[in-house]
């Protein structure tokens, strides 16, 4: 089906090429000569050898198509993903996954390497088993033959894949969501609020959902399968609606296992480099370097070194640490003797002091961190209602949660998730917990005053617990439609 759909402007080609108009017979009451009979025929063959060439060139230009779609989609190896096009990032079309059982005969994590360039970070897909039966799928990772056969695996243990959970609006997160549903012809398709293609917002069909089987996700548990009922909580935050973007996501608490699924509003940084390296550290050692000259060995500091760096790229996407060479020295100085990573090329230089950044995203090393663009270009915009979700996600029991990125497997409370958003009030976050320096911000907060000069985000209101009562932040809150969709307002 896949190799069908991408072949489809080959084939409209080829059907172009067989659909040339022929020449029209019109009666005349003058038979004509022979000489304009002559004639006729050598036009004829004329044209008629012209429009031949034109469809063996248009045939010729289709089957060339037809066979690059072909060799580059096919997946040789358990490792491709014939669609990686579609989301053209690293690791690009070979996706190593790293199956991890969290519960025996429960809960399960597929980890993917997911980034741009070789700022890579794991992607984080859950399985949980349905006590009726079944499996459940929370955000779905590239369907690999080696994903697609780990998951079959568990389907022939448990029963099938009953239901897919699209947890974001984020591309990374839905983007794999219609290749699993084909897979796994059984399942339903549940989505965050606020999907949005760009620049054109286009039907949830034509980004590659299953049109029968996909549902929005449902705003509480109430709402929701009744096969969901014994397991789960649901909770749903947003959408934010923006002039061209939107940020919303879904969190589920897993009862039987008192454990919190979560996307984007929580992650833990530590040291502890993700399995997903184990089979090709290059990244780690690529960042490892200080400057282009460096030679680093392939050691455990060398790699946790490199991981420290991915991840303040990850989170910052300039840290202050580092000393950003212009164009033409970056070409000039590159070495491709030394690391030849993308042609040789090191950009930067690490001379500052990343340690002091490291420990403000760490905390005391056991608390959540709400992501830095998350704090300043998103969830700022709607302080109150982000709070609300908060205060609600932090009754449910849990004890331990999974995030889409970093860290798995986390023990956590929910008075602790509760306290991480502590940077949308006046009082901030608790002493131990993750709070970025505002020198490795400084790029988010230029992008933020930008952004704001071009309408393409609103200001933020004030902050939680100051001088502005909850009625008066909600009356400076900004609440945006999109497509029929709009971003929810809290009561006063």
């Amino acid at each position: 089906m896949r190799h069908h759909i991408l072949a489809l402007p080959c084939i409209l080609s080829m059907a172009t090429a067989f659909s040339g108009t022929q020449p029209s017979i019109r009666s005349s009451s003058t038979a004509p000569s022979a000489a304009t009979m002559l004639s006729m025929s050598d036009n004829s063959s004329s044209r008629s050898d012209e429009l031949s060439r034109r469809q063996l060139g248009e045939l010729a230009f289709a089957a060339s198509g037809l066979g690059v779609t072909y060799f580059g989609t096919r997946e040789r190896d358990p490792l491709d993903y014939g669609l990686w096009g579609v989301l053209p990032v690293g690791t690009y079309k070979k996706k190593k996954t790293i199956l991890d059982t969290i519960i025996p005969d429960n809960m399960w994590t597929f980890d993917q390497k997911f980034g741009i360039l070789d700022v890579q970070v794991p992607l984080r897909m859950t399985v949980t088993r349905l006590s009726s039966g079944g499996l459940f799928v929370y955000n779905p990772v590239a369907g690999t033959p080696e994903m697609v056969g780990m998951l079959q695996k568990l389907v022939d243990q448990y029963g099938p894949v009953k239901h897919i959970a699209v947890g974001s609006v984020a591309l990374e997160h839905k983007v794999y969501a219609g290749v699993l549903a084909q897979k796994f012809p059984s399942a339903q398709v549940w989505l965050t609020p606020g999907q949005y293609s760009f620049p054109l917002n286009l039907p949830e069909s034509f980004l590659g959902f299953p049109k029968s089987r996909t549902r929005a996700m449902p705003a509480s548990i109430d709402d929701a399968p009744e096969d969901w009922k014994a397991d789960f909580d649901v909770a749903v935050l947003g959408p934010i609606i923006s002039r061209d973007g939107a940020f919303a996501e879904t969190v589920f608490f897993h009862k039987p296992t008192k454990t919190l699924l979560v996307t984007d509003t929580a992650v833990q940084v530590t040291e502890e480099v993700p399995a997903i390296y184990d089979s090709d550290p290059s990244p780690l050692l690529y960042h490892a370097r200080d400057t282009i000259t460096d030679n680093v060995q392939d050691t455990p500091e060398t790699r946790k070194k490199g991981w420290r760096r991915i991840v303040l790229f990850g989170l910052y996407f300039t840290p202050s640490a580092i000393t950003i060479k212009d164009f033409q020295s970056a070409i000039q100085e590159r070495r491709p003797d030394i690391n030849s990573d993308f042609a040789g090329i090191y950009p930067w230089d690490w001379d500052g002091d990343e340690i002091a950044s490291w420990r403000a995203l760490t905390g005391d090393g056991t608390k959540p961190l709400v992501a830095p663009i998350l704090q300043t270009l998103l969830l700022n915009r709607s302080p109150v209602e982000v709070l609300d979700f908060a205060d609600k996600v932090s009754q449910w029991p849990f004890t331990r949660i999974i995030p889409a990125h970093l860290k798995n497997n986390i023990a956590m409370t929910g008075d602790e998730y509760r306290k991480s958003f502590g940077f949308l009030e006046e009082k901030g976050v608790p002493l131990g917990y993750p709070k970025p320096l505002q020198s490795d911000l400084q790029l988010l907060l230029d992008a933020e005053q930008s952004l704001v000069e071009s309408g393409a985000i609103k200001p933020a209101p004030p902050k939680v617990g100051g001088q502005y009562s909850r009625a008066e932040i909600i009356a400076k809150t900004s609440y945006q439609c999109r497509a029929g969709t709009c971003a929810p307002q809290a009561n006063p």
